[in-house]
């Protein structure tokens, strides 16, 4: 499978367990390379946790195995106190054929099974 750079912006890793360090929350952050909505950026930004599952949910032009999209979805399940389905999500990313490199929210450049490894450790460390 081909594998693109894709400027995404994911939410950085840390900001899992506290919101108020992600990425700059007044400029509004939107998907590049997908439909505007898709991986629910905004409205995860926005703390709009129900709209992001559903905007994800969606899959508006994405993959159901889509690892940005599962990344994403991994967030939201975290965030709504839904960690088994975080973990399930962020696993699902790792087994996905379809790598590519995307930009986090804090402007470093990742692999999207680096980034959903991390995601998995950090939720394993936190959980303990």
């Amino acid at each position: 499978m081909e594998r693109m750079m894709r400027a995404l912006l994911l939410l950085p890793l840390i900001a899992m367990a506290t919101p108020a360090l992600a990425a700059d929350r007044h400029a509004a952050r939107m998907e590049t390379g997908f439909e505007v909505g898709a991986l629910g950026l905004s409205a995860i930004d926005r703390g709009d946790w129900a709209t992001a599952e559903r905007q994800l949910n969606a899959m508006r032009g994405v993959s159901a195995d889509d690892p940005a999209r599962l990344i994403n979805l991994g967030r939201v399940y975290a965030a709504t106190g839904r960690p088994e389905m975080a973990a399930a999500a962020w696993q699902q990313a790792i087994n996905s054929p379809h790598h590519y490199q995307v930009e986090l929210g804090d402007g470093t450049v990742s692999t999207t099974d680096a980034v959903a490894r991390k995601a998995l450790a950090q939720y394993s460390f936190a959980a303990r």
